[in-house]
This record gives C-alpha cells, sequence and structure tokens, in this order.
C-alpha cells in the first residue's frame, strides 16, 4: 500500500505543479480579473438615513466607514443622504432618493491618463473634486440621461428638481461643461447653472440661478 501511494503522489505532484503555473499564468496576465466590480474606491464618510449598494444579485446596507467598490449602484432612501470620501479626496454627496452608479475611477495609477465616469438615474448630487492632477489628463465625467457632465476642478450641483428636467449649478472652481447629441455649453461663473430638457436639443447657455432656485438644489443634499 505504501508503494502504491508513493507512485500515485509521484504521478501526481507534477500534474499540481502544472496548475499552480498556469493559475498564476493568468493572475500576471489578468490582475484585473479578480478585482473586477470588487475594487475599493472610496468609503462612506458620513450617512443619514437608509443607503444601500447594489452589487451584481447583493444590495448591502451601507454604515458609516463601509467601502465602496466600482460597479456599486448606490441607492439613497427617502429623506436620506449619503456622502463619500474617494481616495483622491473628492466629495460626492447623494440627496434623497438618488440612484448612482460608480462605473470607472481610474487615478492613474498605472501608465497612461486615468478617468472618472460615474452616472445618475435618478435624484440629485453634488462633487467637490479632489486632487484631479491624478486623473493624468483623463475626464471626470457624470452621465445623465440628458447629457454628460464634464469638471474641470471644481465644486458643483445636479440633478433633478422634481421634474423631467436635469439641471447643473457651479459653485465653485475651473467650471463644468454639459454636452448631449445636440451640443456643448459651459458654465464658468459661480452660481450660473444650466436645466437641461432634452437628449437631443443644443443644451442652453447658463444663467444666474435665482437665491430660491440655489436654495432648492442645496436642500436636496443638505444634512440634518
Amino acid at each position: 500500500m505504501k508503494t502504491l501511494d508513493a507512485v500515485l503522489k509521484t504521478l501526481l505532484f507534477p500534474m499540481m505543479l502544472a496548475g499552480l503555473f498556469l493559475i498564476g499564468h493568468a493572475l500576471a496576465l489578468s490582475p484585473s480579473a479578480f478585482a473586477a466590480g470588487g475594487e475599493n474606491l472610496g468609503h462612506v464618510s458620513r450617512i443619514q438615513g437608509a443607503a444601500f449598494a447594489q452589487r451584481g444579485q447583493n444590495l448591502e446596507r451601507l454604515a458609516l466607514n463601509s467601502p465602496v467598490k466600482r460597479e456599486d449602484t448606490l441607492k439613497t432612501a427617502m429623506d436620506s443622504r449619503l456622502e463619500l470620501t474617494m481616495l483622491d479626496e473628492t466629495k460626492l454627496t447623494l440627496g434623497a432618493g438618488t440612484e448612482f452608479v460608480l462605473e470607472r475611477y481610474d487615478l492613474g495609477r498605472q501608465q497612461g491618463a486615468g478617468a472618472v465616469l460615474l452616472k445618475l438615474t435618478k435624484g440629485a448630487f453634488r462633487v467637490a473634486t479632489g486632487e484631479l492632477s491624478a486623473l493624468r489628463g483623463g475626464p471626470f465625467e457624470v452621465g445623465t440621461p440628458l447629457g454628460t457632465i464634464g469638471i474641470r476642478g471644481t465644486d458643483y450641483w445636479g440633478g433633478y428638481l422634481g421634474t423631467d428636467e436635469i439641471n447643473v449649478l457651479l459653485i465653485s472652481g475651473k467650471g463644468v461643461y454639459i454636452k448631449n447629441d445636440g451640443g456643448t455649453t459651459e458654465i464658468l461663473k459661480p452660481l450660473e447653472g444650466v436645466t437641461i430638457r432634452s437628449a437631443t436639443a443644443p443644451p442652453p447657455a447658463p444663467t444666474l440661478w435665482s437665491p430660491e432656485k440655489r436654495d432648492r438644489a442645496f436642500k436636496t443634499v443638505a444634512f440634518d
């Protein structure tokens, strides 16, 4: 029996080595395969009410200091607020009844430019960007159903104000651009904003928002 065991071990050992080699080779060629959908992008720095991260088929409730990950779909309940601090110190605040996807957050840690791509499905948000130099010239954009908002280092608000319109307000910083199938417009002056009503019509020129409209926007992301 001992002789048989020794023979089996002798035959199986090269196969085990070959299997380990193939696994290691696959990891070396595709390190992102195991990180896809699981790369930590930041954490919950403030929360009010209930907020969740949809990860595949799993809906996980978020708490203070919970990590947020690439490809998370973030959801806030009514009367809830969620603040995230991303790896580059960008602050992202979500209002009540908001659905927001962290599609991509590449800070250019590898060779080449980075890029950030977020997506608003419903609700409202505020972004105060951190160290954009980490993007190495790559875009920082938020997609919406009516157009894409691009950031050049700024603090701005975007979202719905109880209608089917997407609104964008520049709070401070270098400015934002809004583009869709109809064209592009830029907001360069603080407290000016744009209201987008169509995905195909050109975005209008920015205008100075009234204090009442600004207050409505700020209240959507304000904590109690």
